[in-house]
């Protein structure tokens, strides 16, 4: 990477940038200083995390608990393939963006679990059978990351309280969602999720969970209305089912959406979308219903 594409004045430039945005550097406040718009999504953190211009893309952002640390993926010509950037608060602002020293091979997809202690992500070396890539996990402890452990295949991962973990899978020739649940420390076997949502003739990918389980959202090019990507919302009912995967398209508009995530306090739904990670509030899921 070019470092020089931010260089130390980063954070007044974003600032300027930002001016009528609510952007303080000079307060401690998670996400930037950002509040998630309500009525329509927004690119988020314009000039910090996207940028416009030079072919540049991101995607895949995840934050701490706190909000005041976060992981995000930006490609580019000048940018070296796998790259994941990291940003943290400190006692002078939001550090420059700058590649992450959680892994130094490079990665992809990185997602936390809800109380931080894992972190989830792919390794562009790491692949099981059939090229089939495998998810990789860290744990916290005493401040500190452990080595990285691989688990089984699969793609871009979500976590919720209980330690349950959804991913994507590839089952008969198309990608589907899958989960694994915790039994006895470990995860248990795969299961797809139900019936309602998974269907043989679409393709799923890219599950994002509900810290506590109760939605799931992903997205398809594939279902009804295809020729474009598009976020999908099943909720789980009282009996464990889930209803039929609703379209997003009346809370976030026609964007071509994808790689979904939420903000850890449940607040914002960050998303990809034209190049450039865009955000709303998670109120908008709750109004589909």
């Amino acid at each position: 990477m070019k470092t020089g594409r931010w260089g130390s004045g980063v954070l007044v430039v974003a600032f300027l940038l930002l001016g009528g945005a609510g952007f303080d550097v000079g307060a401690s406040e998670a996400y930037f200083g950002l509040e998630p718009p309500l009525d329509a999504p927004e690119i988020f953190g314009p000039g910090i995390v996207s940028l416009a211009g030079d072919g540049l893309r991101e995607s895949d952002i995840a934050f701490w608990p706190d909000g005041l640390r976060c992981l995000f993926a930006r490609f580019g010509d000048a940018i070296p393939d796998y790259t994941i950037l990291e940003s943290r608060w400190t006692e002078e602002g939001w550090t420059d963006p700058a590649p992450s020293p959680l892994f130094p091979d490079g990665a992809f997809e990185p997602s936390l679990s809800p109380d931080g202690g894992r972190i989830f992500y792919v390794s562009p070396a790491a692949r099981g059978g059939h090229g089939s890539h495998v998810l990789q996990m860290m744990e916290s402890a005493a401040g500190d990351w452990s080595d990285p452990v691989p688990l089984f295949p699969g793609l871009y991962a979500s976590a919720t309280n209980d330690g349950t973990l959804y991913y994507t899978t590839f089952h008969r020739n198309r990608d589907h969602i899958a989960y694994r649940e915790m039994e006895d420390g470990a995860y248990g076997p795969q299961r797809l999720v139900g019936s309602e949502v998974y269907d043989p003739r679409y393709e799923d990918a890219h599950p994002c969970v509900a810290p506590d389980g109760t939605y799931l959202i992903f997205d398809s090019d594939v279902r009804p209305r295809s020729g474009a990507c598009y976020l999908y919302v099943s909720f789980r009912t009282d009996d464990g089912s889930w209803t039929e995967p609703i379209n997003m398209q009346p809370a976030i508009g026609d964007l071509p959406a994808a790689l979904a995530r939420l903000s850890p306090d449940g607040t914002a739904l960050f998303f990809k979308a034209e190049g450039d990670i865009y955000w709303i509030a998670a109120s908008a899921i709750d109004a589909l219903r």
